[in-house]
């Protein structure tokens, strides 16, 4: 937990920097995070002891200047054999969430966004073992969950960008990178 914490604050301190670097670029004024674009578009993989993860999210920004609501569907199969050693583990989820866009009180350039909020969705896995030690065990577990979440994005294009996010609830992952497209 002492490392999601420490990981949640270098996140936010790398952010905040890069903002300030930026900040004197007349190009880079700021404003709105969303730069017109009414959705976003997010893919890439997950963090992960097992496997890697992959999702796919949707984000909707015309609700409000500094407001994001957004879903995302995200799975991870992973198998391993070794030594008469089996073990499968499945799992996907379904996520809907809220976020506040911090870019306008922190005066941060558009081509960043720094976000923090919160989720709620369903997710289910399975895990399967046969060894010497559990002969065909098998564990499944489904539910709702709920939790936070804080994340930034880098465009280096007016439409294209890197996103990395950490948080936890109903997640498969600590946290997520991949590619954000303003639609």
């Amino acid at each position: 937990m002492k490392f999601i914490k420490f990981l949640y604050l270098g996140t936010l301190l790398t952010l905040m920097t890069l903002a300030q670097l930026t900040a004197q670029n007349k190009n880079n004024a700021a404003s709105n995070f969303s730069n017109g674009s009414d959705f976003y578009v997010n893919a890439g993989v997950g963090f992960n002891g097992r496997g890697v993860p992959f999702y796919l999210g949707l984000d909707y920004n015309a609700l409000h200047p500094d407001i994001s609501l957004g879903g995302s569907f995200g799975i991870n199969n992973w198998e391993e054999y070794h030594h008469n050693h089996y073990h499968k583990y499945n799992s996907w989820n379904i996520t809907f969430n809220g976020n506040y866009h911090f870019n306008k009180i922190m005066n941060i350039p558009n081509n960043f966004d720094f976000y923090a909020g919160a989720n709620i969705g369903y997710y289910q896995y399975s895990e399967s073992r046969d060894d010497i030690y559990y002969d065909d065990h098998r564990k499944y577990h489904n539910g709702i969950g709920v939790g936070i979440q804080v994340g930034g994005r880098w465009f280096f294009t007016e439409k294209i960008g890197l996103n990395l996010q950490f948080g936890g609830g109903t997640q498969y992952t600590a946290g997520n990178f991949g590619v954000t497209i303003r639609l």
